[in-house]
C-alpha cells in the first residue's frame, strides 16, 4: 500500500518519492524508518529529501518524522516546469 524510492550516494541518501494508497496508517512513517534504517547501515552521513514550501501537509509530517527545513529554493518548480510541463501552475494551496 506504499512505495518509496531512494537513491545512495556518497554518503547522502535522498528520498526521491514517497507514496501512500492508505493515508493516516503509517505507511510513509514506516517507509522512512526503513529508509534510515537502510541509509544508516550503507553509511550515510545525510538523509535528505525535497518537496515544493507549498505542500504544508508533507512538510509537516516531514518535521514529525525528524526532517528539518534547511534551505528553500527559489524559482525550482519554473525550473523543473521547463523539463516537465505537467507540474501544475497552482500550487496545493491555491497559489
Amino acid at each position: 500500500v506504499g512505495l518509496v524510492t531512494y537513491f545512495i550516494y556518497g554518503g547522502n541518501c535522498e528520498i526521491i518519492t514517497l507514496d501512500s494508497l492508505r493515508p493516516g496508517l503509517g505507511v510513509c512513517t514506516a517507509l522512512i524508518e526503513a529508509v534510515k534504517a537502510i541509509a544508516q547501515e550503507a553509511g550515510c552521513d545525510r538523509l535528505w529529501l525535497m518537496t515544493t514550501n507549498d505542500n504544508l501537509q508533507a512538510l509537516g509530517f516531514y518535521q514529525k518524522c525528524g526532517f528539518r527545513l534547511v534551505a528553500v529554493h527559489g524559482g525550482a518548480v519554473e525550473k523543473s516546469r521547463q523539463m516537465k510541463p505537467s507540474i501544475p501552475l497552482i500550487g496545493e494551496v491555491g497559489y
